[in-house]
């Protein structure tokens, strides 16, 4: 290859503009490095853009400067047992994970600190630690309006978890939203951005290492030089529907994640003989069904709203504490039951009485139930559990397909009134014997207003008389989080398991290292901070390379 056939050239190419993609450029600019990055929408941020912008980061600055502990040994067992929780074995030296799952998770703990610090330094990052001890009488507003009490861990509940509180950094009161701040610390460092580029193919010498890309820039084709190394922060592959078909269980009813995230690094790693890993797991959360027919990316379900609320699926019985964090309970839609050799949670019905429904409260995670005055046309109401029933299968019928056709079986409307009858009786002492609803400290961080002498402020006994409610309820994504595998340093690895030289991976591109865990609100974002800034660091240390 010539030098004079290139349309761009750097030391360094980034493919991807979220929190991955910026951390590596600016790490690997303010190193010293030239810097492009390459984004495939029209515009900047990715995931990152269109998420709440925040990360979890274990034993950061702002948490021990509240005079608070982060201890390696702790952090390690905790993220362990959720991410590997069929390997994990506490008295083993790695955990019971396999050595090098031990040490990305390791180098995480390690570094992710040492990340913000960085960029921070860099003048590219302001975060800050939530209170270590949150104050009942200050809760946190959001932008969407809703009201919550804190940001504890989604494990808080484990033996494993000594910090609840205090890992999860956002942006520093008056400072920009985390992409802003990202994208002006790029500006500041002389990094160029070019969007509408997708990458589609690598660009290797004779000696096999990655020397540039082929780009698509809208009707052209593209080349750029990297003088040292490309890193791919381009996302998952949530809005590839046969990809998504392939690879993840269950249905999949759409995704937040940016409409870019069509699995380019799929695709090349392949091309590259890459190994590959995760890929039948996502970041998860529900959505409502219906809404999912008008939009790609609908109304997740953070934590369903309501106390006289409760989940159950077409045979009418609950299957899951409906408190849970969205990843996790997101995963009881995929369950599949050997004995009738169906997925009998493919979708269910989150059924609410009208005390919620007439609420005014924004407290707790609210959406996608719509404020007394607002109408949604996945809501399903009927005067009396019959008639809700015989509505709730109506809207069954007319999804068909979409829902795998899908309807309640003939014992629903005789096994929902058994259910309702016992989660009352749970409700009225405070004590959920079947899942443990309200016991951890997560489900009611986020749960909606609590009623005068509830026992238990995220139940309550259903009303005695209609109308009910039901939306019905899916699984959906975040976005995906596997893909080729990388090493500490961030590095892809061939299948012979050594490093393809000069190619470098972070964010939800790659096997995610948190493997099946969500550690709290943030880990994506503080995972993808953490190996950007690294991907960075490690690229600029590669030696130039010939073409």
């Amino acid at each position: 290859m010539a030098e004079d056939i290139f349309d761009y050239s750097a030391d360094v190419l980034v493919v991807g503009t979220g929190a991955a993609g910026f951390s590596a450029a600016i790490t690997a600019a303010t190193e010293g490095a030239s810097v492009i990055m390459f984004e495939r929408n029209d515009g900047i941020g990715g995931t990152t853009g269109a998420s709440g912008g925040t990360a979890w980061i274990p034993n950061n600055a702002s948490l021990r400067a509240q005079g608070a502990e982060d201890p390696r040994d702790d952090a390690l067992r905790y993220m362990c047992r959720m991410a590997y929780p069929q390997y994990y074995c506490a008295d083993h030296p790695t955990l019971g994970l396999p050595e090098r799952a031990y040490e990305l998770i390791e180098t995480f703990y390690d570094n992710g600190y040492k990340a913000i610090d960085y960029l921070r330094e860099a003048g590219a990052l302001d975060l800050t630690a939530d209170r270590v001890a949150p104050d009942p009488d200050r809760p946190i507003v959001l932008p969407s309006g809703s009201i919550v009490k804190s940001f504890p861990d989604y494990g808080a509940a484990l033996a494993e978890e000594k910090v609840a509180h205090g890992r999860h950094v956002s942006p520093t009161p008056g400072t920009a939203s985390m992409i802003e701040q990202l994208a002006a610390g790029a500006e500041k460092h002389g990094i160029e951005v070019r969007t509408e580029h997708q990458a589609v193919a690598l660009l290797r010498n004779e000696a096999g290492e990655v020397v540039g890309l082929e780009l698509h820039n809208r009707t052209l084709t593209r080349l750029a030089h990297a003088h040292k190394a490309v890193i791919f922060a381009s996302g998952g592959y949530a809005h590839n529907a046969e990809l998504v078909r392939k690879n993840l269980p269950g249905r999949v009813f759409g995704s937040c994640s940016t409409l870019g995230a069509q699995g380019d690094f799929v695709r090349i790693g392949i091309e590259a003989d890459a190994q590959f890993a995760n890929m039948h797991n996502a970041w998860w959360k529900q959505v409502p069904v219906e809404a999912s027919l008008d939009s790609p990316s609908p109304p997740g379900i953070w934590v369903p709203w309501g106390d006289a609320m409760i989940q159950v699926n077409r045979y009418g019985q609950r299957v899951v504490n409906e408190k849970l964090p969205y990843h996790d309970r997101g995963q009881i839609h995929s369950v599949y039951d050997p004995s009738r050799r169906e997925y009998p949670n493919l979708v269910l019905f989150m059924i609410y009485d009208d005390a919620v429904a007439s609420s005014e409260s924004m407290e707790g995670m609210r959406r996608p139930v719509p404020m007394p005055d607002d109408d949604a046309d996945y809501v399903i109401r009927g005067d009396n559990w019959q008639d809700l029933a015989t509505r709730i299968d109506e809207h069954l019928e007319a999804l068909g397909e979409v829902v795998g056709g899908v309807r309640l079986d003939a014992s629903f409307s005789e096994n929902l009134a058994a259910t309702i009858e016992r989660f009352d009786g749970f409700a009225e002492t405070g004590k959920d014997l079947d899942f443990g609803r309200g016991e951890s400290v997560f489900d009611r961080a986020w749960n909606g207003p609590n009623r005068a002498g509830s026992p238990n402020p995220t139940m309550a006994p259903f009303a005695t008389e209609g109308p009910y409610y039901c939306i019905i309820v899916g699984a959906a994504t975040l976005d995906t989080n596997g893909g080729p595998v990388i090493n500490s340093r961030a590095q892809v690895l061939g299948t012979d398991g050594e490093p393809i030289p000069g190619l470098y991976g972070a964010g939800n591109c790659i096997a995610s290292p948190a493997g099946n865990g969500y550690w709290g609100p943030g880990a994506t974002i503080g995972l993808a901070l953490t190996y950007g800034h690294l991907a960075g660091r490690s690229a600029v240390a590669e030696p130039a390379k010939t073409i």
